[in-house]
């Protein structure tokens, strides 16, 4: 007769490389409590390119984990206007937006085909009660998201240059941090969105973009990204000098 993995073996499987797994299998947690979480996180969905997982004014729908490729979320200024305010890779949480009121504030669209888990609204609140250490890993997530929304607010003061490299040294350690090439990949967005969450004119984007390959700093191809020089990158990110002669 077949082995049949545990359900905690199951959930490792399923998690692997996923926030959920910082969630659910580590740390000590008893096999009850990785049992919980496994019922509720049931099955992956999956999203086509351009479907929502929620919109903004929509009900808290719970904490989304991405298991395979990206997101944007959709924020809206004072003046109604809609731009990007986050970009998320897979193993990367999504949905604190809804947290303090209970409504979404954000919408939040695969950028390509999407698949997640997810822990719903209903269950969290009694599920923290029950497995604690879920409820300091989900406050270490929301910490992690309000000091990227201070770093955007930050970069936003800097010349448009540092701002445009400061996006790729970015994505390129986040994608490390996940196991992928942090040297090699292909942006998710395009270069008006970039513009959007970058606060800067698509043409404004295409031109630093070619200015970075012109003096070797990254090679481009459509949306296809090889840092060639991380060290200059990084200078520039800084707003250090950095133009060669």
């Amino acid at each position: 007769m077949e082995h049949q993995p545990n359900i905690s073996q199951k959930l490792r499987v399923t998690c692997t490389n996923c926030s959920l797994n910082s969630l659910c299998i580590p740390r000590g947690l008893a096999k009850d409590d990785v049992d919980r979480i496994a019922d509720i996180v049931g099955r992956r969905k999956t999203l086509a390119r351009g479907e929502y997982l929620y919109r903004r004014g929509d009900s808290f729908r719970g904490i989304i984990a991405i298991k395979a490729g990206t997101a944007k979320l959709i924020a809206q200024d004072r003046r109604g206007e809609e731009f990007v305010s986050a970009f998320l890779l897979p193993g990367e949480l999504l949905g604190f937006d809804g947290l303090s009121t209970d409504i979404h504030q954000c919408s939040a669209i695969a950028l390509e085909t999407f698949s997640y888990c997810e822990l719903p609204a209903a269950q969290l609140d009694s599920l923290c009660k029950e497995v604690p250490k879920l409820l300091r890993e989900l406050f270490r997530h929301a910490g992690k998201s309000i000091d990227s929304a201070t770093d955007l607010a930050l970069l936003a003061k800097r010349p448009a240059e540092a701002r445009v490299a400061a996006f790729l040294a970015d994505l390129s350690e986040r994608l490390q941090q996940r196991g992928f090439s942090g040297a090699e990949f292909r942006l998710s967005l395009t270069r008006q969105e970039i513009g959007e969450y970058l606060g800067m004119a698509l043409e404004t984007v295409s031109r630093i973009l070619s200015q970075f390959a012109s003096q070797g700093v990254i090679t481009i191809n459509s949306r296809n990204v090889q840092i060639l020089d991380t060290a200059t990158l990084n200078r520039i990110a800084r707003g250090d000098p950095w133009l060669k002669s």
